[in-house]
């Protein structure tokens, strides 16, 4: 049973969110800007407010997902556990058919069910970094080298630690493109006021 809750969760995080959301305004975003299925680039493609529904799609993935392990596996460890099943879902989609994302909104979405100081925690990392870097991949690995650093401070139990941790670690890992281009100099900034600057990687 406990194996089935997670695959649940698993294929709830695969839900293309960002896809759907782009192919209803005549947009297949995989083939568009950067080709994520993520809020940013779906904002830059499509629109900032389909990007906004975008980025509330995918927190209630999260907050989905974790709330089926706290239910169905009755513990907050359970949560982490289908939490981290779920962005593993929505970071590595079923091959051949759906496409990954980076992860960052549903995580939050976990994060929030999990640990609510945590995930105020994420947000405030986050927001501080945007404002300084205006780059949304810069704000998004603050966050996720911040939580787990956090959570250790605050000693969370170790539990619901190890999958929150391991959470940041998928987010840093589907961001390796982007490290590249941010020490290369070439990473886009992203304006919540006005036009976005456009991308400069290629379509996938």
């Amino acid at each position: 049973m406990n194996l089935l809750i997670i695959f649940v969760a698993y294929l709830l995080g695969t839900v293309p969110t960002g896809r759907m959301v782009a192919k209803a305004r005549g947009i297949e975003i995989t083939r568009a800007g950067s080709g994520n299925v993520g809020a940013t680039n779906v904002a830059r493609t499509a629109g900032k407010a389909a990007g906004i529904i975008t980025l509330a799609g995918d927190i209630a993935k999260g907050i989905s997902g974790a709330l089926i392990g706290y239910w169905y596996l009755d513990s907050s460890s359970g949560a982490a556990i289908a939490g981290l099943a779920t962005v593993s879902g929505h970071c590595f989609s079923i091959p051949g058919i759906l496409t990954g994302g980076k992860g960052v909104a549903t995580s939050l979405g976990v994060i929030a069910v999990v640990s609510p100081l945590l995930s105020a925690t994420a947000i405030a990392i986050f927001l501080a970094t945007f404002k300084i870097s205006q780059t949304v991949s810069v704000a998004s690995l603050a966050a996720a080298v911040g939580v787990p650093l956090v959570g250790v401070v605050v000693g969370i139990p170790f539990e619901l630690w190890w999958p929150l941790a391991t959470i940041g670690a998928l987010v840093i890992w589907r961001h390796r493109p982007n490290i590249e281009r941010i020490l290369s100099g070439k990473e886009p900034t992203f304006s919540l006021g006005g036009s976005p600057k456009p991308p400069v990687e290629t379509p996938r």
